[in-house]
């Protein structure tokens, strides 16, 4: 029917690091397709946790599944700067000069994710399938703590580099300098040491990272990023 159809993850925590698509309905039954009327951004994290409790907030895993049509119908409509970009690189696809057509249209475009340019906008029909398979986004810390379960000791602490932990438990300790870093006492916390900096966070916020970065942007501090 023209619509674009996405696997959308169940949560298994409140998660402020990944987008979310609403789909009002049942979806313990993963046999079920769900409608989807939005889809939102990262949360915080009261918001994540509402969305966890209501059973019909789904983690946006970036997968989509559509027809080609389908595809370049959406993009013409949200993004036509693109859709002309596309054009003309289709247009140039057998000459000689498609590598410079490619290269010069790719660094005049914006920078656009599909979520943003197209998913947040299309008028759908859009629908969701629930699922349970274990995905994951490595681009976090507690995605990376989480895919590494088989490396944590017996009290879940997961540590690379020169670590000593002591009384500590769910503790995730990054080092990256040759220098050691000793815990003690700590729960649920992210320690990522570097040659030049040290990261000390509640693990399961440490999305929130991105603040730390905004801030030494605005204080004029980039050497440190």
């Amino acid at each position: 029917d023209g619509g674009i159809v996405t696997l959308g993850i169940v949560p298994t925590r409140p998660e402020t690091g990944y987008g979310y698509s609403h789909a009002p309905g049942d979806g313990k039954d993963s046999s079920r397709i769900l409608a989807v009327d939005r889809f939102v951004e990262k949360p915080d994290l009261d918001t994540a946790r509402t969305y966890m409790a209501s059973g019909e907030y789904y983690w946006n895993a970036g997968i989509f599944v559509a027809t080609p049509d389908t595809i370049l119908r959406e993009i013409r409509e949200h993004l036509p700067e693109l859709s002309r970009g596309l054009e003309e690189v289709a247009e140039a696809l057998d000459e000689k000069h498609f590598e410079a057509v490619l290269s010069g249209v790719y660094h005049r475009l914006q920078g656009v994710s599909f979520d943003y340019g197209v998913m947040e906008k299309t008028r759908g029909p859009v629908r969701v399938i629930p699922s349970r398979c274990g995905w994951s986004d490595v681009g976090s810390w507690m995605g990376l703590y989480e895919l590494l379960d088989d490396r944590r000791d017996l009290n879940g602490n997961l540590a690379r580099g020169e670590a000593l932990l002591e009384d500590c438990r769910g503790v995730l300790v990054s080092g990256g300098s040759g220098r050691l870093v000793a815990c003690l006492g700590l729960q649920d916390c992210l320690v990522v040491e570097t040659r030049d900096a040290v990261l000390v966070a509640d693990l399961r916020k440490s999305q929130g990272v991105r603040k730390i970065v905004q801030r030494l942007e605005r204080e004029g501090k980039e050497k440190w990023l």
